[in-house]
């Protein structure tokens, strides 16, 4: 075919399709070489092949096909490039119980027809699959009556899972969030009006309707609880609250009221222009927690009291038994046992729980000593001792401070005492330093036993902490080095198990 010609202008262009259809010989088809088309379906043939949208032709009752480039992508080697030209329901014929009616009411002059997103199983690249089309069909007309069917499509199958992927990773989170364990819930706008809560928010607040109402309707017994201030000032700052085992005062319809605990965090949500658009409320319900800690802080207060009178009662003992002999010192050396005893479980009882801090352990088994100011220099970062250590500690710092009193740098008036501690790199796990350093005392020797005291410093606190002690008798006075893995400052062997 001579494209050149005038009356074969409208074959022009059109990429692979427009070549192809320029060589075919339609003089082989019921519609006969294209000087003798009508002028709509040139139109329309025109159109279709200079256009980059999916676009395809039914003509005359054999209903025989024209197609663009762009409709090419979509039909797989099954179809292409042997569709062009030939018979509709030849070529579509698994699908022909879908399209075939619907091209009849085309043809028949009734109009067009409009289907969104429609599932289609075809063959398509060797294997059956589901295909979404959007599409429709329309007529072309020719004098009296329809000529062809215009066909306008696109292939939504990746929108269209796109989609159905979106709404399952939705509907997923939408379980996750109403099976949370912790309550959580969405709330909009500054009036704080919620969108979404789920179970266990229910069973906090009980069963009431929330949803579209704002909190301070939706809950009014919070009102003077603090908790709108918050939301306010959340939703005006951008910034997060939170909150640790906080009262919260609950009215569940005609019931008594119910106090509980709550932790709970407050997050601001922003919109992508980063404008605040709501808060995220998340939390649990402590109040059992709450009640177990104070429980066992009366049990530690009793237990405490106990322990106490029982060193009263043994040192009382002790004082009767020992008065008169020769060896008063031994008996105020162990009577000041028992106080530093007591104080460090003062200090845990006052801590609520079974680590305390380095530094409150050091200044509770110094404060009965009247060291001056400036004498003691205590230092190094927050750590923290669990309740063998921290006994451990305060013993051995009593027998190092009555030492130093006695014999050593806080004897004179210049003397001084440093109280060191700190986390160096060991290698294969973090180590724990504590060195007691004396300073411009007077001359020491190596005494030439090993009393009791100095066995609590060298061998209790090496066990206790699970590491080594070094005491050592320099010019100024002494020196005391603990060296234990950081993993051991709340857990070792105690020393007196080892005794037995």
């Amino acid at each position: 075919m001579d494209s050149g010609r005038p009356e074969f202008e409208f074959l022009a262009g059109g990429g692979e399709m427009g070549a192809r259809t320029r060589a075919f010989d339609w003089s082989g088809t019921s519609i006969g070489a294209p000087e003798t088309w009508p002028q709509s379906l040139r139109v329309t043939v025109r159109v279709i092949l200079n256009t980059r949208h999916p676009m395809f032709i039914w003509w005359g009752p054999d209903l025989i096909q024209f197609y663009n480039d762009s409709y090419a992508e979509t039909m797989g080697p099954e179809r292409h490039p042997s569709a062009l030209g030939a018979h509709g329901r030849d070529c579509w014929e698994e699908i022909w119980p879908v399209i075939g009616p619907q091209i009849d009411y085309v043809m028949a002059g009734k109009g067009s027809t409009w289907d969104e997103e429609r599932r289609i199983e075809m063959t398509r690249n060797g294997r059956k699959q589901d295909v979404w089309w959007t599409y429709s069909y329309g007529p072309i007309d020719v004098e009296g009556g329809v000529g062809g069917v215009l066909v306008v499509c696109n292939d939504v199958t990746a929108q269209v899972q796109a989609k159905d992927a979106l709404a399952h990773q939705t509907r997923f989170l939408e379980q996750l969030f109403e099976q949370a364990p912790s309550f959580m819930a969405v709330l909009e706008g500054p009036d704080h009006v919620f969108r979404l809560s789920n179970a266990a928010y229910q069973r906090l607040v009980g069963t009431r309707e929330l949803t579209g109402k704002p909190v301070r309707d939706a809950l009014p017994e919070i009102e003077g609880q603090g908790f709108l201030d918050l939301l306010d000032e959340v939703y005006r700052s951008g910034e997060p609250h939170i909150g640790k085992a906080v009262p919260l005062t609950l009215r569940i319809d005609s019931a008594p009221p119910r106090d509980v605990f709550v932790d709970f965090i407050y997050q601001p949500i922003r919109d992508q222009s980063g404008a605040i658009v709501g808060i995220f409320v998340e939390g649990v319900d402590v109040s059992d927690h709450v009640q177990a800690e104070r429980h066992l802080r009366m049990i530690n207060l009793e237990l405490t009291h106990r322990v106490k009178n029982t060193l009263a009662i043994v040192s009382a003992i002790a004082s009767q038994t020992l008065r008169g002999l020769a060896n008063e010192g031994g008996l105020k050396s162990f009577q000041e046992r028992l106080r530093v005893f007591g104080t460090a479980h003062d200090i845990l009882a006052a801590a609520n729980k079974a680590t305390v801090s380095i530094k409150a352990v050091v200044e509770g088994a110094l404060a009965a000593f009247d060291i001056g100011k400036g004498r003691l220099r205590i230092s190094g970062p927050d750590l923290m001792l669990g309740s063998k250590q921290s006994l451990s500690l305060a013993l051995a710092l009593n027998e190092l401070a009555t030492n130093a009193i006695k014999y050593g740098a806080l004897s004179n008036k210049v003397g001084e005492v440093r109280i060191e501690w700190r986390e160096e790199d060991g290698g294969s796990e973090p180590q724990f330093q504590l060195s007691w350093r004396e300073i411009n005392g007077p001359p020491v020797s190596v005494p030439l036993k090993t009393g009791f005291g100095s066995q609590l410093v060298q061998r209790g606190l090496a066990a206790d902490f699970g590491g080594t002690v070094e005491l050592s008798y320099d010019r100024d006075g002494v020196v005391c080095r603990l060296t234990a893995p950081m993993a051991h400052l709340r857990f070792a062997q105690p020393f007196y198990d080892k005794l037995n």
